[in-house]
């Protein structure tokens, strides 16, 4: 039976490739390659020739979906995939089931052995779901989190990774690179990447350049032909793309003066964030020429189907009344559904859920299902873990009824720590495990690997035909990621979990700091539901100590759970201190120790910067250096937009630079003032400072200055964590 279905994998492989003008031999080459530079690191030895035979044959599946089968030979094994991706999927598996390779996103675990067996196999795997997708975000400021600073050496090992957990799709959302230049050339230049872009705005909206948009676009062309040459799908964007991450060129507007839609509710107002207005074809169809660019400049060599993405007229609300929006709504998808599947006929069009939660009720989105085509079109929903309200996928009449994903959002943007909601997320994947309209299962936040379990968790149920619960994921990866020290780490996480989904997709601890002085409600719910899972999660200081500082991964993660701890505690703090310093403010209680409070929670703010202090994941000046050391950054005054586009109000969160210079400082000068007025029974006192004022003046210092310079060792990470638990 295996030699049989080996002899059938390679003519069916000889006859795709022959379709598609390529010798058979070439197709394999990159698999043939990866596995010999695994043996040799594994053995030191380099492969024995026939050690493994790779085929194409789209029968290993039994549900027309990505599958693969390794069975041994008499002398090595043939690994069988329904497509190419899945060749990589199962030459992956056989490193780690013979091999003994464990695979994560910033690195992999390669044991050494003296030889790897390759007898007695017989594997077969398939995906449970069809789609299974990450998306990188538009976003700056920190390298690790956000994939706009990516080179191509980071790519490289993204892709990898995706194969080696067998995810199928990746979307790229930052930003347009040079679409316009590239669809308009006659109208629009290539901006000087030397000085600021025309038309920035602030916070996030500074789209300032670091690399030039000509660089961008040859990368995105590279790590995309990267991926395609290993099968991966990567959707395109239609639609109405004008955003806050994709802004009109200043000389497209000059020039061709395009009207926009009303504006009768302001949100992203400005006028190259503004929506052209598609009810005139002209201004419909240069926006899809944008998507046929994209299609033809970055899609060359895409497996089938191409896919494309929109998320129709996102977050916008042109008309007061409802229902004038909402018929607009539907124009706008009408007309570009129309036109991609007029010319790409067959593609899959998947349609973004996101503009559903903050602007459609259920019954909308109910309405629109029967004007879509469910053999093409798939609402593509990423936020299944929504934490609040009912406007969410099981009340859109999806279940059982139009295709549709399921999927973990995690977070925001400044939400740069652990806290996948897992009870949430294992309850609700309960009601679509098995329905065949369920046709993916994706991952799309803000920031990228701000969870590694919650990364390893969404892999494996991805994959799986039953759900993998989160205690299963934990154990599995401590054992695969720590090694001998498993059970320490399983330890630590165990005792930080619940206090990490105490925060859903928003804050961090930096808005009560930046607030504290302020006066609140009343507080005693919030307080009352925190204060067990942080007492627990404060055992992790402790456990910490004891990890080993050499081991590159259990650093990483040390710091990981115990800056959310520490997050979380900071947060706690402050909650119980506003609440008893809005009852001194009204004369309900006495002041005294407020001010010692407010030096207590200082001083947990500084060891926050010290702890951020240790890795280069959280410095904002050596995320610029890794940008420059990919492609010099011509901009001389992107330091400071990078310092904007990281401590705006939307973003800012574990930037070491931020923690130590503006947070800490912060609460210091609330305990000085608190102190005058309580010494003075000045309960009317304005006690808060100016937040604001601070980060501009703190804006105008030579970010090179704010770098970290705690001394990156084993005794300061342990007298880090000696100095948390001595604060409490």
């Amino acid at each position: 039976m295996g030699k049989m279905l080996g002899l059938m994998s390679v003519v069916c492989a000889v006859s795709v490739l022959a379709a598609r003008g390529a010798d058979a031999s070439d197709a394999f080459a990159l698999p043939r390659a990866a596995f010999g530079r695994y043996y040799r690191q594994i053995t030191g030895k380099d492969a024995p020739a026939e050690a493994v035979t790779f085929a194409i044959n789209p029968a290993v599946s039994e549900k027309g979906r990505d599958a693969y089968r390794i069975v041994s030979g008499e002398v090595g094994v043939t690994i069988t995939g329904s497509n190419l991706r899945s060749v990589w999927y199962g030459l992956y598996d056989l490193l780690e089931r013979r091999g003994g390779c464990r695979w994560f996103w910033d690195g992999d675990r390669v044991p050494r052995k003296d030889a790897i067996d390759l007898s007695g196999l017989d594997v077969r795997e398939e995906a449970h779901f069809e789609y299974r997708g990450i998306r990188y975000f538009a976003h700056r400021g920190l390298t690790r989190f956000q994939a706009e600073h990516w080179g191509p050496e980071e790519w490289r090992r993204e892709i990898d990774w995706i194969l080696k957990r067998r995810l199928n799709v990746f979307m790229l959302r930052i930003g347009q690179d040079d679409l316009f230049q590239l669809t308009f050339p006659d109208i629009c230049a290539y901006p000087d990447p030397s000085k600021p872009l025309p038309g920035a705005g602030k916070g996030y909206d500074d789209r300032s350049l670091f690399w030039s948009l000509q660089f961008r676009g040859e990368l995105r062309k590279r790590l995309q032909k990267y991926a395609f040459e290993r099968g991966l799908l990567i959707p395109e964007d239609f639609g109405t793309m004008s955003h806050w991450y994709s802004r009109t060129p200043e000389d497209f507007l000059d020039k061709q003066q395009p009207p926009f839609l009303p504006q009768e509710v302001s949100h992203y107002s400005e006028r190259n964030g503004r929506v052209w207005d598609i009810r005139e074809d002209k201004w419909a169809d240069a926006y899809w020429k944008l998507t046929r660019t994209a299609v033809a400049q970055y899609g060359t060599g895409a497996p089938p189907p191409q896919l494309l993405h929109t998320i129709g007229l996102g977050e916008r609300r042109c008309y007061k009344d409802r229902q004038r929006n909402f018929d607009l709504k539907i124009k706008a998808l009408d007309m570009f559904l129309a036109r991609a599947h007029r010319d790409y006929p067959d593609s899959k069009v998947l349609i973004a859920g996101w503009d559903f939660y903050s602007t459609w009720k259920p019954e909308e989105v109910k309405a629109l299902l029967p004007r879509l085509d469910p053999q093409r079109d798939i609402i593509w929903d990423y936020e299944a873990d929504v934490p609040y309200g009912g406007n969410h996928f099981l009340n859109w009449g999806l279940v059982g009824q139009f295709p549709y994903t399921y999927s973990i959002f995690l977070a925001y943007e400044k939400a740069l720590d652990a806290r996948a909601n897992y009870p949430l997320i294992e309850e609700r994947q309960k009601m679509v495990q098995d329905d065949p309209f369920c046709k993916g299962y994706i991952f799309w936040p803000e920031s990228s690997h701000t969870d590694t379990l919650c990364l390893r968790f969404f892999t494996a149920n991805a994959w799986s035909a039953k759900p993998v619960p989160h205690g299963d994921v934990l154990a599995e990866m401590c054992a695969s990621r720590y090694g001998e020290h498993a059970a320490l780490m399983k330890a630590a996480w165990k005792a930080a979990l619940p206090a990490s989904y105490l925060r859903d997709w928003g804050q961090n601890y930096s808005r009560a700091v930046l607030s504290i002085g302020n006066e609140v409600k009343d507080h005693s719910a919030l307080i009352a539901k925190w204060v067990k899972p942080v007492a627990e999660a404060e055992e992790v200081f402790g456990l910490l100590a004891y990890s080993p500082w050499d081991d590159a991964f259990i650093r990483r993660d040390a710091i990981d759970i115990a800056r959310m701890a520490l997050d979380r505690l900071i947060a706690l703090r402050i909650f119980e201190f506003s609440r008893d310093f809005t009852a001194w403010r009204h004369g309900q209680r006495d002041g005294g120790d407020l001010p010692a409070r407010t030096e207590r929670i200082a001083t947990l703010c500084d060891r926050m910067a010290d702890l951020l202090a240790l890795d280069t994941d959280y410095s904002l000046w050596e995320s610029y250096l890794r940008l420059d050391a990919v492609e010099k950054v011509r901009n001389p005054a992107f330091t400071k937009t990078l310092f904007e586009n990281a401590s705006c109000d939307y973003c800012r969160s574990h930037q070491y630079e931020l923690a130590r210079h503006w947070y800490a400082p912060h609460v210091r000068r609330v305990a000085e003032t608190l102190a005058k007025a309580v010494a003075a029974g000045d309960r009317k006192m304005t006690i808060s400072g100016n937040a604001e004022r601070e980060r501009l003046e703190l804006k105008e210092k030579p970010l090179e200055s704010l770098r970290p310079t705690l001394p990156r060792t084993e005794e300061s990470f342990r007298n880090v964590l000696r100095g948390i638990t001595g604060g409490l």
